[in-house]
């Protein structure tokens, strides 16, 4: 009986290693320290959006500029389709200062921003819907409701605005922005993917935060 179990658990163990492996969705962990890290707080009253296509956050007020560091995450169904966005997994710095002396600043310029000094995640709680888990705002819960091209198509994922919804929504922001993006696009196809596989693609991104 015994010999026969433990050879059943040596027959399974081909099958453990070789199953895909999804991305954490949210990477903090019960009883991790989430004391906020010192921060620098700037003036963003006079602060522009990147020109875009987006509709304005009318009547609100930016509130935080973060470089958000990450993935966007792609699965595949076979083969020879193509990767389906399953969401994304990032973690955010503070850029209000670097933005507020330098507003049309690009996103690879902002680089040398401390990453010790994490202000929070952004991660999916679904793959379409969108958290953001910030220190000092709260955790938001947002959808979709409009997006743009990049200037770079072919390489940088989509310009977007994305407005909070209640549910999942501890905090007063209202409307965060994706602009300047900068990688992130996935392949063309899932060649050389098995079924079930999960494709990350590295990119960066400005989120402007308003509340």
């Amino acid at each position: 009986m015994h010999a026969s179990l433990f050879l059943t658990a040596i027959a399974l163990i081909p099958f453990a290693v070789a199953a895909p492996r999804h991305p954490s969705f949210h990477s903090r962990r019960d009883g991790e320290n989430t004391s906020a890290p010192a921060a620098p707080t700037c003036d963003l009253g006079n602060v522009q959006q990147p020109a875009s296509v987006l509709a304005p956050p009318t009547g609100l007020q930016l509130v935080l500029v973060a470089l958000g560091k990450g993935t966007q995450n792609y699965t595949c169904a076979d083969p020879t389709a193509a990767p389906a966005a399953i969401g994304a997994l990032a973690q955010l710095y503070n850029a209000s200062c670097a933005l507020a002396g330098n507003p049309s600043a690009s996103t690879t310029s902002l680089g040398s921003i401390d990453e010790s000094a994490s202000i929070g995640e952004h991660f999916f709680v679904d793959n379409t819907t969108p958290d953001f888990d910030i220190f000092g705002l709260g955790n938001t819960q947002l959808k979709k409701v409009q997006d743009a091209s990049a200037p770079k198509p072919d390489s940088d994922v989509k310009w977007l605005r994305l407005q909070a919804q209640a549910q999942g929504t501890t905090g007063g922001v209202k409307m965060i922005y994706r602009l300047n993006t900068v990688g992130g696009v996935a392949p063309a196809t899932c060649a050389g993917q098995a079924a079930g596989d999960v494709i990350t693609v590295d990119y960066e991104a400005q989120y402007w935060v308003y509340a």
